[in-house]
């Protein structure tokens, strides 16, 4: 993105806020943190027009949530908007591949590295139904993982955790995406029995 035109979007944003504080920190928070948002949306959707749109629809968000901001370089700042980068982001890749047909690999929720592919999107919506439904912190570090490419220690630094936390959360989210597989699983097979 050229300088001119994060200016331009910039304003826009500034725009939404009323406050004069507000648009100051909105001014760093930008500065501080686009391209952070923008690594995580590129990671995932490999596709600099489509991550920029997402980091465009975080920003917006961001704007008409200024109340919810704290200091600046706080961690919990900086989960905030990584959460609404990749909220933003899994949106435009649902929507981007809602008619597509897309293999997904389960490599690490099971021992094998096995691609699994499904001829229906609804498998996959649910999936990322499932990831939509994580707690927070367990969601973070399985996507920065998985969608974002990142090792443990990456995560590690982006979140302001150990490495060892990393990756007992990443343990722990896969139990949690495995047993709502399970469960989604049992389900489908309850209901098509009674169909």
């Amino acid at each position: 993105m050229t300088h001119r035109k994060a200016w331009e979007q910039q304003m826009i944003y500034l725009m939404m806020i009323d406050a004069e504080e507000d648009k100051q920190k909105f001014v760093i928070l930008y500065e501080t943190y686009r391209h952070l948002m923008m690594k995580v949306a590129l990671n995932v959707l490999k596709d600099t027009f489509l991550a920029e749109d997402a980091v465009h629809e975080a920003f917006i968000k961001i704007a008409k949530n200024m109340e919810k901001i704290g200091e600046i370089d706080a961690t919990a700042t900086k989960r905030y908007l990584l959460t609404i980068t990749k909220n933003a982001t899994i949106d435009i890749y649902r929507k981007r591949n809602h008619q597509f047909q897309r293999e997904i690999y389960v490599d690490e929720l099971e021992e094998c590295n096995v691609p699994v592919t499904y001829a229906e999107t609804d498998v996959d919506d649910g999936i990322l139904d499932i990831l939509r439904c994580l707690p927070v912190k367990y969601r973070d570090v399985f996507l920065l993982k998985y969608s974002g490419n990142m090792d443990n220690d990456e995560i590690a630094k982006v979140l302001n955790i150990t490495e060892g936390t990393a990756r007992q959360r990443l343990s722990r989210g896969k139990i949690m995406i495995q047993e709502a597989l399970n469960k989604r699983e049992e389900n489908n097979e309850i209901n098509g029995n009674n169909g």
